[in-house]
C-alpha cells in the first residue's frame, strides 16, 4: 500500500517527548509510513552480548495540525510489513527461563514464520509500542505505558483496527515503533517475534475527544485500555472506562448498561512492560 508519506527509522528516539523536533508535520487525514529499525537486535546477534535498555526505539516524532490538548488522534493502521524478525530467548527474563541468550532469524513465506523445518506459525504483524507524547517532560518508550499509549504491546494493535490516543500537547505528537511479526495474548514470553518493517497509519485529528486511556476498535469489538500502577488499578480502570463506553458512547440505559456489562464485557491482561487490562466490549 503506498502512503503520501515517509519517516525513516534514522528519525528515532527511545522516548515520547514533544521538546524533540518533528520528523514531520502534516493535516488530518494524512497517510504515513513509519520505517522501524531492529538495529538492537542486529547488535544482539553479531555480539550475543544482552544490552540493558536501547530495544524499545520509536520513529518519528509526526506533528499533526490541529491537534490540540483534549483532542485524540485517530489511527488507522493501514498495513504493518515486516521485513525481518528474530526469535531472542533471553536469559532470566519472562516467565519461562533460559540460563543463556539463545536467538535466531526467522524466516517468514506466504503468511507463515518458520521456527524451524517443520515447524511454522501464522504471521500476525502488530505494533508494540505507539503513543503520543506527554505534556511536559518524557515518556519512556519502554516501561511504563501512559495513558497517551506507549509499549503496550497488544496484538489488537494490528492492521485493519482504529487506535484512539489522547492528545495532551500541540501536534500529538506520534510516535511508533516496536513491530512483531507475531506475539500471544499478553505476550507471557516478554517478547514476541521482534522486527523489524514499515507501520502505514491513516492519521485524523478527533477534535474534542477527550479520553483518559488509549481505545482500539477491531472488527465488532471496542478494546478499552486500563493502565495502572498495578494490575488491580488497571483492571478497574478498565472496567470504568467500559462501563463510561457503554453509558455515553453506546447511550444504553443504566440497568441495561449494567446487564450487559455483566454477560458481554471481558477483562483480559495486556502486555508486560505495564500494569494493562483491556475490557473488550463486543458490539451489542
Amino acid at each position: 500500500m503506498q502512503a503520501g508519506y515517509f519517516i525513516p527509522k534514522e528519525r528515532s528516539s527511545r522516548v515520547f517527548d514533544a521538546s524533540i523536533p518533528p520528523a514531520l508535520e502534516v493535516d488530518s487525514g494524512a497517510i504515513v509510513t513509519f520505517e522501524t529499525s531492529d538495529a538492537a537486535y542486529e547488535k544482539l546477534w553479531k555480539t550475543r552480548k544482552v544490552m540493558h535498555g536501547g530495544y524499545n526505539v520509536v520513529t518519528g516524532p509526526l506533528r499533526v495540525r490541529g491537534a490540540m490538548p483534549g483532542d485524540a488522534l485517530r489511527i488507522g493502521i493501514l498495513d504493518v510489513e515486516i521485513t525481518r524478525a528474530w526469535a531472542a530467548w533471553f536469559p532470566d527474563y519472562g516467565l519461562v527461563k533460559t540460563k543463556k541468550l539463545r536467538m535466531k532469524q526467522v524466516r517468514i513465506a506466504r503468511g507463515r514464520i518458520a521456527i524451524s523445518r517443520s515447524l511454522t506459525v501464522p504471521l500476525r504483524p502488530m505494533i508494540g509500542c505507539i503513543g503520543t507524547a506527554p505534556t511536559k517532560g518524557a515518556g519512556s518508550a519502554y516501561e511504563p505505558a501512559y495513558s497517551w499509549g506507549g509499549n503496550m504491546d497488544l496484538p489488537q494493535i494490528c492492521p485493519g483496527a482504529v487506535l484512539h490516543l489522547p492528545v495532551y500537547a500541540p501536534g500529538g505528537p506520534l510516535s511508533v515503533g516496536d513491530l512483531h511479526a507475531a506475539m500471544g495474548e499478553a505476550e507471557a514470553a516478554s517478547v514476541g517475534f521482534e522486527a523489524a518493517g514499515r507501520a502505514v497509519l491513516k492519521v485524523e485529528v478527533a477534535k474534542g475527544m477527550k479520553l483518559s486511556c488509549p481505545r482500539i476498535r477491531l472488527g465488532e469489538t471496542t478494546y478499552l485500555v486500563g493502565i495502572g500502577e498495578n494490575m488491580d488499578a488497571a483492571r478497574r480502570t478498565a472496567a470504568r472506562e467500559a462501563w463510561k463506553f457503554l453509558r455515553k458512547d453506546l447511550r444504553l440505559a443504566e440497568f441495561d448498561a449494567f446487564a450487559y456489562f455483566a454477560s458481554r464485557v471481558d477483562l483480559r491482561f495486556g502486555g508486560p512492560a505495564a500494569d494493562i487490562v483491556l475490557a473488550a466490549v463486543p458490539d451489542p
